[in-house]
C-alpha cells in the first residue's frame, strides 16, 4: 500500500475514535421521507415509510471497520519509520485492544509503563550509560532508534539523548538512513554499534 494511502487510513481510524460513538443522521433523506410521507395516500406504504423515518431518525453508526483494518495492518510499521511511540497513540484514545491487534505492545499500565513505582508524574530511574551501550551491542547493525527504545523499555524521545551521547563517544556510529522508508517526513536514521 502507497504510503499516502497507508497514513490516510490511519488519520481516517483516528478521526474516527471522535465520532465513532455516535450515531450519524441523514437530515436530507429525513427529509426525503418526510414529503414521501405526505404524499403517499395507500397506508402500507405510509406505514412502511414511517418505519423508515424513525429509523433514519434514530441514525447510523458509522461503519469504520475498513479504517481500522488499515490501522492495524499498517500502523506499527509507520510508527516505527516515524519514530512515534505507542504512548502517543494511548494519548490519542486508542484501544489497547486494537494497539495490540497491530503488534504494538502494552505494557499492563500504560500510563505508568515507564514510569517508576512511584506516584503519577514522577519520572523513570535514569539508565546508566553502560546499560545502554550494552543493549546497543546485542542489536543486529542497522537497527532504529525505536528498536533500541523498545529494548530499553524507553520512549524515543528519550533514547535519542543516550544514542546521541554514544555517538558523540564513538561508541555507535550512524550507518545511513532507513532504505525502506517511502512516505512522509524523514527516513529513520540506521546505527549500528562501533
Amino acid at each position: 500500500m502507497a504510503a499516502k494511502k497507508i497514513e490516510d487510513g490511519i488519520r481516517s481510524y483516528l478521526d474516527s475514535l471522535s465520532v465513532s460513538e455516535k450515531s450519524v443522521v441523514d437530515r436530507e433523506a429525513v427529509k426525503s421521507l418526510r414529503v414521501a410521507i405526505r404524499a403517499e395516500a395507500d397506508p402500507i406504504k405510509k406505514l412502511r415509510l414511517l418505519a423508515a423515518l424513525e429509523e433514519e431518525q434514530a441514525g447510523k453508526m458509522p461503519d469504520v471497520g475498513g479504517d481500522k483494518a488499515v490501522f492495524v495492518a499498517e500502523a506499527k510499521a509507520w510508527a516505527e519509520a516515524e519514530s512515534i511511540p505507542v504512548s502517543a497513540f494511548q494519548a490519542l484514545k486508542v484501544p489497547d485492544d486494537v494497539l495490540k491487534e497491530a503488534g504494538f505492545t502494552i505494557s499492563d499500565s500504560p500510563t505508568r509503563s515507564r514510569r517508576s513505582s512511584g506516584p503519577a508524574g514522577t519520572r523513570a530511574p535514569r539508565i546508566p550509560l553502560e546499560d545502554v551501550e550494552a543493549a546497543a551491542k546485542k542489536l543486529s547493525s542497522g537497527w532504529k532508534l525505536g528498536d533500541l527504545a523498545a529494548a530499553l523499555n524507553r520512549d524515543p524521545t528519550t533514547v535519542r539523548n543516550y544514542v546521541n551521547k554514544l555517538i558523540s563517544d564513538s561508541v555507535i556510529t550512524v550507518v545511513g538512513d532507513d532504505p525502506k522508508h517511502d512516505g512522509r517526513g524523514r527516513a529513520a536514521k540506521l546505527y549500528a554499534a562501533s
